[in-house]
C-alpha cells in the first residue's frame, strides 16, 4: 500500500479509504501488525488521520486494537460474516420484491440495459479478478443493485448494505485469492433472473431469483475455512479481544495437536 490521501477530499477520510481497500483486497493481510510508523511515512500524513482512521476501521470489525501489543488486521470472522450474510440476504430479497411491484416501463428498460452492459463486459472480462474493483463488471454490478434500490424506493438502504458487504467482500477477494477463480457469465445470467422477475411484477419469483444469487457466498466461506483456517486465526499469544469469535477447533486438528 503505497497511495498518498487525494487533496480533493479530506486527509482523515482519504487515509481511512486506502486502508480499508487494503484491508478487504488482502494486501494488508488478516492478523497482520499494522505500524502507524509505517502508514504515517507511506501516506506522507501526520499520525492524526491515521489513528482517526484506525478508530474507524475498529468500529467497522476490520482492525482490533491490542493495548500494549499492537494493531492487527481482523481476521475473517465466521461470526460476523454470518451476520453480514443475513443482513444482505434480507435486505436485497425485500428489495427485489419492493422493486417488482413498483416497477415501470422505464425502470424496466434501465434494468435491461444494465444486463446488456454487463453481458458486453463479460465477454473480456471472463472470470473475476482478484482486485474486482479495477475492472469493469465490479462497477456494472454495484450499480445494478444500487438501481434496484431506486426502482424500490429504498435507497436509504445502501449504506446498510454496503456496511455488510465489506465483510462478504473480503471473503470474494480471499477466495478468489486461494481457491478458485469463479466465471462473470453465471452472475450475468442471475441477474437476469431478477430483471425478468421485477419485469413480470411478480414480487415472490424475484424474491426468490435474489435469494439464489446472494445465497453463492456461504459455500466461498466454508471452503476457506475447511482450506485456509490461518485466515480466521490470530497467534495464539495475543488472546481474543472482546467480540471476536474465534474459529473452534476440529477433532482432526485438535487430535493432531495431541
Amino acid at each position: 500500500m503505497s497511495s498518498e490521501p487525494s487533496r480533493n477530499v479530506a486527509v482523515g477520510e482519504q487515509v481511512y479509504r486506502l486502508i480499508h481497500s487494503a484491508i478487504v483486497d488482502l494486501t494488508l493481510a488478516p492478523a497482520q501488525r499494522i505500524s502507524e510508523h509505517m502508514l504515517v511515512k507511506e501516506m506522507n500524513v501526520s499520525r492524526t488521520p491515521i489513528r482517526e482512521a484506525i478508530q474507524r476501521l475498529e468500529r467497522d470489525g476490520l482492525v482490533l486494537v491490542f493495548p500494549q501489543r499492537g494493531t492487527f488486521v481482523a481476521p475473517l470472522d465466521r461470526q460476523a460474516i454470518r451476520s453480514a450474510y443475513v443482513t444482505r440476504i434480507a435486505l436485497e430479497r425485500a428489495v427485489a420484491a419492493e422493486a417488482a411491484s413498483r416497477r415501470s416501463t422505464e425502470d424496466i428498460a434501465r434494468l435491461r440495459q444494465a444486463i446488456a452492459d454487463q453481458r458486453e463486459v463479460a465477454k473480456s472480462e471472463v472470470y473475476y479478478p482478484v482486485d474486482a474493483r479495477s475492472g469493469r463488471f465490479f462497477a456494472l454490478n454495484e450499480g445494478f443493485h444500487r438501481d434496484l434500490m431506486e426502482i424500490a424506493d429504498l435507497a436509504g438502504l445502501g449504506p446498510v448494505v454496503g456496511s455488510a458487504k465489506v465483510h462478504l467482500e473480503r471473503v470474494r477477494v480471499a477466495h478468489l485469492a486461494y481457491e478458485d477463480p469463479y466465471p462473470i457469465g453465471p452472475l450475468v445470467e442471475e441477474h437476469t433472473a431478477i430483471v425478468e422477475a421485477v419485469a413480470s411484477g411478480d414480487p415472490a419469483a424475484a424474491d426468490e431469483a435474489m435469494r439464489e444469487h446472494i445465497a453463492r457466498v456461504l459455500p466461498r466461506l466454508d471452503l476457506l475455512m475447511t482450506h485456509r483456517p490461518d485466515l480466521f486465526e490470530l497467534p495464539r499469544e495475543l488472546g481474543n479481544p472482546v467480540g471476536f469469535a474465534r474459529q473452534p477447533q476440529t477433532t482432526d486438528r485438535m487430535t493432531a495437536d495431541k
